[in-house]
């Protein structure tokens, strides 16, 4: 979560200096690329994100057949995680769920928004995309997407959401991130698809 200047100058014949323009970065902290998991059992995508088979929604992270993990449709890398919201069947909505196994401090290097990168696809129905954030206090705060036509759009959009977002929770001890589609509020039935998450990241 640093930003990086640099400036080229040329050096004339005559030995005045032509001075370039600053150009400049900004790196972030990494929190997940799906890069890491393998078809071998104890590398599954499912086993780290969790979902319906264990939760009790009505979703399923990966395929059910090798590969697990999606490695035609990426953001970055070679591998996203692929997502399939059932939403017609209870409990009417459908989560993916990865707990840290010790508390990560989201404050470091000052930064300030998470971000996501999310694909649908045609025929997708609209759906609620929401992120849910557990700190090591087990409170919880949740952000949902303005646009519920999101899940069908067949492009990468960069969801930016500030940690501010997430009244209550202390992002210095975030235990477990959720992503979901549906409303939990309403016990209503709602659409189905599959989605695509990567390069999930803090910035500043």
């Amino acid at each position: 979560a640093t930003t990086y200047y640099w400036r080229v100058d040329e050096v004339l014949v005559d030995g005045t200096t032509m001075t370039g323009p600053v150009w400049s970065f900004t790196t972030f902290l990494p929190l997940e690329d799906f890069e890491s998991y393998t078809d071998e059992e104890g590398g599954r995508i499912y086993e780290t994100w969790i979902d319906g088979w264990t939760n009790g929604t009505s979703s399923t992270v990966g395929y059910i057949q090798a590969p697990f993990a999606e490695r035609g449709i990426v953001h970055g890398g070679k591998q996203s995680m692929p997502f399939d919201y059932n939403n017609p069947k209870a409990p009417f909505y459908s989560e993916a769920e990865r707990e840290f196994a010790t508390a990560q401090d989201w404050t470091a290097g000052e930064v300030k928004t998470l971000v996501l990168f999310v694909r649908g696809r045609i025929g997708n129905a609209p759906a609620p995309l929401y992120v849910v954030l557990k700190d090591s206090s087990n409170r919880t705060a949740t952000v949902v997407h303005p646009d519920t036509a999101l899940v069908g759009t067949t492009k990468w959009i960069e969801w930016r959401i500030a940690l501010s977002d997430f009244a209550g929770v202390n992002a210095a001890r975030i235990k477990e991130i959720v992503i979901g589609l549906g409303d939990k509020t309403k016990a209503t039935a709602g659409g189905h698809g599959l989605i695509y998450i990567d390069d999930i990241r803090l910035i500043r």
